[in-house]
């Protein structure tokens, strides 16, 4: 989903459509690819959003500790945003900052020109998201709609 509001909330975001369960990690390059064909929206984008993916985690890893990683990348013409949840079939090495196995992938997709709306968004996501008792409901639920019941429950 691509929402382009000044006043950019979190759960504007959440559509069961952006939410996929149960899919197999085998490296941090592979997810990449993945995230980058299911949010790109035309071959260049596709590129665009994996090479910056890349390029951020080169910076550090962008686990959140707690078995969340929030891998994220400045790339879109446009001042949109994309984002992307996984829940992994099992719990992987993401070379996390706490050395706790990641299961959760929420991956944030910006525009190359961000402001401080941008990056209020990225600390509110990262906030939400590193609280173990909602990732523990994430990785449990059964459906991508049950996920969004989690996240618009959880940000009443």
């Amino acid at each position: 989903m691509t929402v382009t509001n000044k006043k950019m909330k979190f759960i504007d975001y959440i559509e069961p459509n952006i939410i996929d369960l149960n899919i197999p990690f085998s490296s941090k390059k592979r997810l990449f690819e993945q995230l980058a064909v299911k949010m790109g929206e035309n071959t260049k984008e596709v590129r665009m959003i994996y090479d910056s993916l890349v390029q951020r985690e080169k910076i550090g890893t962008t686990s959140l500790g707690n078995g969340v990683a929030m891998p994220h990348g400045k790339c879109l013409e446009d001042k949109e945003v994309r984002i992307r949840i996984m829940v992994l079939n099992k719990p992987v090495n993401y070379e996390s900052v706490d050395n706790t196995l990641v299961q959760l992938i929420v991956c944030i997709i910006f525009p190359k020109d961000i402001d401080e709306s941008h990056n209020f968004l990225l600390k509110c996501i990262g906030g939400f998201f590193k609280k173990h008792r909602i990732f523990r409901e994430l990785v449990s639920a059964e459906s991508a709609k049950e996920i969004k019941n989690i996240i618009l429950k959880e940000s009443i």
